[in-house]
């Protein structure tokens, strides 16, 4: 068996947010500008406690609204409407990120998207980066039971690409997406926040970097157990 066809077997799972785009500042403007036209308290300490959540969960924590469930929807779609508008002229790929999923294809390693994210979200991020052809699969927050920390989303990710969990790497940048890829059985890579130094929590990875530049194929074959 070569090594491309070993690695057909195995499967690197991206989180999107904060992995392969910096848009935390527009997720956060975003949340700002909803409780403005809402009369909703905000804070960028709230915003930060629950980055990563899907808005189903994030809702009832940061503006103590909890139904009925109409409402929540309307809430969060407005959020989204606000996000993407913003996304689409002022999104970038962070640092490594694009790079290491062309080596990764190229090296035979089968890969998904597993965010939070509305499905919208993320054909827009594809389209924008221009990824498609690197992905076998992408899962949304919306098509499963539970979100990040539970296992769910990287569940069916693995599943749409036909690996093992087991077999599976995610790529994260938050405390619940450590905990949803080792809920799972899955190895993590966790990457640094854009422009945060101290982030608590994220030493849980199996292994932790500043940027995505310094990771490569020979890593995620270290992480893997994979013959390199």
């Amino acid at each position: 068996m070569t090594q491309q066809s070993e690695r057909q077997h195995y499967g690197v799972l991206w989180d999107v947010d904060g992995v392969l785009i910096d848009s935390a500042e527009q997720h956060r403007r975003s949340w700002q500008e909803l409780a403005a036209e809402n009369g909703f308290p905000y804070s960028d300490e709230s915003f930060w406690a629950y980055f990563g959540m899907r808005n189903a969960d994030v809702i009832p924590r940061m503006f103590g609204v909890t139904g009925p469930a109409a409402r929540l929807a309307a809430l969060a779609d407005r959020k989204e409407e606000i996000y993407r508008a913003l996304l689409a002229v002022e999104a970038a790929p962070l640092p490594g990120a694009v790079e290491l999923m062309a080596a990764l294809h190229a090296a035979g390693y089968r890969q998904a998207l597993g965010s939070s994210a509305p499905e919208k979200n993320i054909e827009l991020i594809v389209r924008l980066l221009d990824i498609g052809r690197y992905l076998e699969g992408t899962v949304s927050g919306e098509s499963v039971a539970h979100g990040k920390p539970a296992p769910d989303i990287f569940l069916a990710a693995a599943a749409s690409i036909g690996v093992a969990p087991a077999h599976c790497l995610v790529i994260e940048d938050a405390v619940a997406g450590i905990e949803a890829a080792h809920a799972g059985g899955m190895r993590c890579l966790a990457v640094r926040r854009a422009g945060i130094a101290d982030a608590p929590g994220l030493e849980r990875a199996d292994r932790l970097v500043t940027t995505l530049q310094e990771a490569n194929v020979a890593l995620v074959n270290q992480l893997l157990k994979v013959n390199s």
